[in-house]
């Protein structure tokens, strides 16, 4: 059985994580209930920032990340 832990990690590297900057992204953090839908705003090696719908920000650390998909409708300004 593959290790979907180190399977998630190479597909959320910051490198990868770079090429979804502005784009509304639906994701599935490990520490939320529910899935949540921000823009991603800013990437590192060790964390990334998401601007939520209401303009708040969310920090948090990339090994969090469970899933994350991009929205179908982006704004005019994220593509």
């Amino acid at each position: 059985m593959k290790n979907t832990k180190n399977t998630i990690r190479k597909l959320c590297s910051h490198e990868q994580l770079e090429k979804f900057l502005g784009k509304i992204i639906i994701w599935n953090l490990s520490f939320m209930d529910k899935p949540i839908t921000g823009k991603l705003i800013e990437v590192n090696t060790d964390y990334f920032l998401i601007e939520m719908r209401d303009g708040r920000t969310l920090v948090a650390s990339i090994n969090s990340i469970i899933g994350f998909g991009m929205a179908k409708k982006q704004p005019a300004g994220a593509v």
